[in-house]
C-alpha cells in the first residue's frame, strides 16, 4: 500500500540507499520512502560500497556517524562510487556545529533529528530535484 505517494511518483522507479549504523534510524528512513522508491539499507558504508557501484542510486541518505572519522573522504568515496548520486547526511539535531561540515563535503543537504514522514519524503523530493508539495494546514470548524 502507498500512503500518501502521488501517481507519478509510484510508478517512478527510483532508487535509494539508506547507510546508517543506527539500526532505529535506518529503519525508519527505510519504512518512510519505501512507498515512493526502491529503498535499501546498510550499517556501514563498506558494506554499501559495492552495491553503490552496481546500482548506482539516485540518493543516499547517510547517518553521520557512517561518515567517522574521515567524513570527507568517506564523501569521497560515495561519489567515486556512484558519481551521479545526490547525498542526504543525517544528522542529530538541526543547526548542529557539524551541519556546516558535510555540506562543506559535498552533501546536498542535511536530514536533522526528529525523523518524520513529511520532513524525509520532502527533503528525498528536493534532493532528487522534484517539486515538494507545500502542506498547508486547515481546520474544519
Amino acid at each position: 500500500m502507498q500512503v500518501g505517494v502521488a501517481s507519478d511518483e509510484a510508478v517512478a522507479n527510483r532508487c535509494v540507499f539508506v547507510i546508517d549504523p543506527c539500526e532505529v534510524s535506518r529503519a525508519a528512513l527505510q519504512f518512510m520512502l519505501q512507498d515512493e522508491y526502491e529503498t535499501h539499507e546498510w550499517r556501514a558504508l563498506g558494506e554499501a560500497l559495492g552495491r553503490l557501484r552496481e546500482r548506482r542510486p539516485e540518493l543516499v541518505i547517510v547517518g553521520a556517524g557512517a561518515l567517522e572519522p574521515d567524513g570527507s573522504q568517506a564523501m569521497d568515496r560515495i561519489r567515486e562510487a556512484s558519481p551521479a548520486t545526490r547525498i542526504l547526511v543525517r544528522v542529530g539535531a538541526p543547526n548542529g556545529p557539524e551541519d556546516r561540515r558535510w555540506l562543506a563535503c559535498g552533501a546536498q543537504g542535511l536530514l536533522p533529528q526528529p525523523l518524520t514522514v513529511e520532513a524525509v519524503r520532502r527533503k528525498a523530493r528536493l534532493a532528487l530535484g522534484r517539486r515538494a508539495p507545500l502542506g498547508i494546514g486547515v481546520e474544519a470548524g
